[in-house]
C-alpha cells in the first residue's frame, strides 16, 4: 500500500516561486483554489482584489511580460512559516518595455493555504519604484 504524503503550506509558496523562474504559468496557478482572492497592492497600475484564476491570470500574469516588461523576476529570499499562513520576503527585478528603466523593489508576499490551495495572496511592495520604472501613470513608455 502506498501512501503519499501532502505537501506543506510551506511548499506550496516555495514551488510557486519555483514554477514562476521557469515561465511555468500554469504550475503557478495550479495550486490555487478556484475562488482564490488575490489582492495586488494599491497604487499599481493592476492593483486591487481578483476573484479566481481566470481574473488573476488576466489582470496579474497576462500584462507582465504583454505589457509591462522586457524582463521580469521575482525572487523569494526569505520564508516565514506561519502554519497555514506564509510570508515571504524577496524582491522584484526586471526592466519595463518602452523606457528600458530597471526595477528593483522589494516585496513581501502572504499566502494563505488550505486543504493544499491557495485561497487567499496579499502583496506588498515599493509601488513607487515599480510605477517610476513603467514611466508616468505606470503606463511603459
Amino acid at each position: 500500500m502506498t501512501s503519499t504524503i501532502s505537501p506543506s503550506p510551506l511548499e506550496i509558496a516555495q514551488r510557486a516561486y519555483v514554477a514562476f523562474d521557469r515561465d511555468d504559468l500554469d504550475g503557478v496557478l495550479a495550486d490555487l483554489d478556484d475562488a482564490i482572492e488575490w489582492q495586488q497592492a494599491q497604487g499599481l497600475p493592476h492593483g486591487g482584489t481578483y476573484h479566481g484564476i481566470a481574473d488573476v491570470r488576466k489582470n496579474v500574469f497576462d500584462p507582465l511580460d504583454r505589457d509591462w516588461w522586457d524582463e521580469f523576476t521575482a525572487t523569494p529570499h526569505q520564508f516565514i512559516d506561519g502554519g497555514d499562513e506564509i510570508v515571504v520576503l524577496g524582491r522584484y527585478r526586471g526592466t519595463a518595455k518602452g523606457s528600458g528603466r530597471a526595477l528593483d523593489v522589494p516585496f513581501v508576499h502572504v499566502w494563505t493555504i488550505t486543504g493544499e490551495k491557495v485561497v487567499r495572496f496579499r502583496q506588498f511592495l515599493d509601488t513607487a519604484g515599480w510605477n517610476t520604472a513603467l514611466g508616468e501613470r505606470g503606463n511603459p513608455g
